[in-house]
């Protein structure tokens, strides 16, 4: 099969998605080699692909904008491919067999997505229904990686249900046959893995780990691997705000050789996310063998099982509990340690590329897309203000797309 690769969200500075096209490709390279691979990446992105023989084009075109029916269904279509993956949840809908991925729908469902302003976030989620819902509709296929997304997704888009199907994830840091260290030689601090949006529920972390500080002095320091985005600025002046700041490390751009020495040195993982696709770095921290504490009615969930202490992510006592419980009782890490291992070699990215291709293969022997669902993005001609205006301010790009679209 020949296939064409959409995998513009990997950029030079990696993130869960760019880790996710890389694991399914690197995944797809060896379940499938005799496959034709044509991956299209954002500037920079290619270097991650450095080694798999994939043929690789740069793209500047950004993802969820009306110009990638136009500049990319012509690309795609050219291409000779079979089929078309997108690994982001929506983008061209060209005439071959396709299949997006939906990591999950924050964008639709969780207040605040956006940031603090209620007129952007009205607007955002306005214009990413309308792009998901055309997306959905044209998609043969749609790969989501656990059964909370699968759900979630099919309660927003019933008649998504019967193309949507569950692949998982994997991971790279630690192969199948690494030595863990034992739970006895790690060290005394926390982790914590992530960015800082509203999701990743920092906030209440914080507060909890200043209060059990407060309570007891000796215990552990935390270090917090965050991303730069646009949430950063305000985690950091919430950490600047802690009484117990000066106890925690907060790193970012961490390359894949210090999260390895993060993950084996950690007494435990912290992730207590109000929303999960999946939860990458929990199974990271599992393949090091490090225990986790997490939410409980989310993917982690799903992901974690027995591996982990659940807390609920809406109170702060939940998470003290969670914590402490972890910090103070020795045999438990060892317990939840050997689980971790175990739990985590279920998650493999062969085993994901697999059911991807298995649906693929799929979705081209019964003979692609939904048909109706081809077209492009409108043009937004009657809106009172220009294209140029448009594309340099994006309040009005929201606006016009809110202007034109009908919910």
């Amino acid at each position: 099969m020949k296939l064409f690769c959409d995998a513009r969200a990997l950029l030079e500075n990696i993130d869960g998605i760019g880790r996710y096209s890389v694991g399914i490709l690197r995944g797809l390279s060896r379940v499938r080699p005799d496959w034709d691979l044509t991956v299209l990446c954002g500037p920079g992105g290619e270097r991650h692909l450095a080694g798999l023989g994939l043929e690789t084009v740069s793209s500047s075109v950004p993802r969820f904008r009306r110009a990638e029916d136009g500049e990319l269904c012509p690309l795609i279509e050219d291409s000779g491919a079979d089929a078309y993956l997108n690994f982001s949840m929506a983008g061209p809908c060209p005439t071959l067999p396709s299949m997006i991925t939906v990591h999950d729908l924050m964008v639709l469902n969780l207040p605040s997505y956006f940031g603090s302003s209620f007129l952007r976030n009205v607007l955002a989620r306005r214009v990413f229904r309308k792009a998901l819902s055309r997306s959905v509709a044209h998609a043969a296929a749609i790969s989501v990686p656990s059964a909370a997304s699968l759900k979630e997704l099919t309660a927003t888009f019933p008649d998504a249900d019967g193309r949507v199907f569950v692949s998982g994830e994997g991971q790279d840091l630690f192969p199948p046959d690494h030595e863990p260290p034992e739970p006895s030689s790690r060290e005394e601090f926390l982790l914590y893995v992530g960015n800082a949006r509203a999701y990743k529920n920092l906030s209440r972390l914080i507060v909890a780990y200043g209060r059990l500080r407060a309570m007891n002095p000796a215990y552990p320091a935390m270090t917090m691997v965050v991303r730069k985005d646009r949430a950063f600025g305000n985690f950091m002046k919430e950490i600047e705000d802690c009484t117990a700041s000066e106890s925690v490390t907060v790193l970012s751009h961490v390359d894949d050789s210090k999260l390895r020495e993060l993950y084996s040195s950690a007494m435990g993982l912290v992730m207590p996310s109000l929303q999960e696709g999946f939860g990458l770095p929990a199974l990271e921290a599992m393949a090091a063998g490090a225990p986790v504490v997490c939410s409980a009615g989310t993917a982690l969930e799903e992901l974690v099982g027995n591996a982990g202490i659940l807390v609920e992510p809406d109170s702060v006592i939940e998470i003290m509990r969670g914590m402490a419980l972890l910090a103070a009782d020795a045999e438990l890490r060892g317990q939840l340690s050997v689980n971790a291992l175990i739990r985590a070699g279920l998650f493999t990215w062969d085993r994901a590329a697999e059911a991807v291709a298995g649906r693929l293969v799929s979705s081209h022997h019964e003979g692609g897309c939904n048909k109706s669902a081809v077209h492009g993005w409108k043009v937004f001609e009657d809106f009172p203000f220009s294209c140029h205006q448009q594309e340099r301010n994006p309040v009005l790009a929201l606006l016009a797309c809110a202007w034109n679209w009908s919910p």
